[in-house]
Formats: structure tokens, C-alpha cells, sequence
């Protein structure tokens, strides 16, 4: 009996030492607000963004030295989200509401697109207005849980 209990110790320590970051850490780390524009998000300190050249919607990146989202926002970004779908490349397919907007969080492989990575985790986000869709993407992120709290951070801020 002692055995095992002495067992059941070293395997709930070696439980507890595996897990990640809390979400509270996560969210504390949160601490800059970046207004892009038309939108913001939260970030850990010390991350910048930058517009990029676009031609029917307005484009660009957020990033630090790590790790780069590009953003699409526009009403040619992506449609809606009736588009999104599930594929035999989607590892994970999450629907849910950020900021009272409805999006889907998505993570598939990519071993074929040009632009890098052999993972894409995109956000999908759609007002329903038409105007209001926003697309964020990452390939291969250091820091998937960071990337998912700034993604769930997101906010419109111009109607």
C-alpha cells in the first residue's frame, strides 16, 4: 500500500510539473493593447505591427522576434464563415465568440504552401456586416497558447 501511494505521489507531481501556463499567466502576460486601425489586440510587451501593401483589403503583421501573425481584413478576406470548413488537413476546428463576434479558430497542416511552415493556426472573425471580417494567421507558432490569447483578444473597434 505504501508502494503504491508513493507511486500515485511521483505520478500527480510529474502531472503537475508537465502542464503548461496557466491561462491567468497567460493573460497577465497581455499587457500591451496594439490598435491596428480598424482593430485590437492584446500582446505581450514589446510587439509591434505593420500595414502592408494591399490591393482589395487592408493587410499586414503583428509580431516580435519570435513569432509573426499576418492579418487579411477586408470583405474579399476570406467571405464568411460559411467557408470555413473542416478538411482532411484541420488538426483542430473550434466555433465560438470573441467579443460578442462570432469566429472559428482553426489549426491545419500546410506541407505545401509556398510561404512556409507545415502548420497554419488561423482566426476567422465575421461582424455579419460585411464590412467587418478579419483573418489572423500564423505558421508554425512558437507559442501556440500565446498566439490563441492574443487571437481570442481581438476587438473591432470601427463600426
Amino acid at each position: 500500500m505504501k508502494k503504491s501511494l508513493s507511486i500515485l505521489a511521483i505520478l500527480v507531481l510529474f502531472i503537475l510539473c508537465g502542464c503548461s501556463k496557466s491561462t491567468s499567466a497567460i493573460s497577465t502576460s497581455l499587457t500591451q493593447e496594439l490598435a491596428v486601425a480598424t482593430f485590437s489586440v492584446q500582446t505581450p510587451p514589446e510587439w509591434e505591427w505593420e500595414q502592408d501593401q494591399g490591393i482589395d483589403t487592408f493587410i499586414g503583421r503583428i509580431f516580435n522576434n519570435d513569432h509573426t501573425i499576418y492579418f487579411d481584413q477586408g470583405y474579399l478576406s476570406f467571405g464568411s464563415l460559411d467557408l470555413v470548413e473542416k478538411g482532411d488537413r484541420t488538426i483542430s476546428f473550434e466555433r465560438l465568440t470573441i467579443h460578442g463576434v462570432p469566429a472559428i479558430i482553426e489549426k491545419v497542416r500546410t506541407p505545401d504552401e509556398e510561404t512556409s511552415g507545415d502548420v497554419r493556426l488561423s482566426v476567422y472573425l465575421d461582424a455579419g456586416d460585411g464590412e467587418r471580417l478579419n483573418r489572423l494567421y500564423i505558421f508554425d507558432p512558437m507559442d501556440e497558447e500565446i498566439v490563441r490569447a492574443i487571437f481570442k483578444s481581438h476587438r473591432f473597434t470601427k463600426n
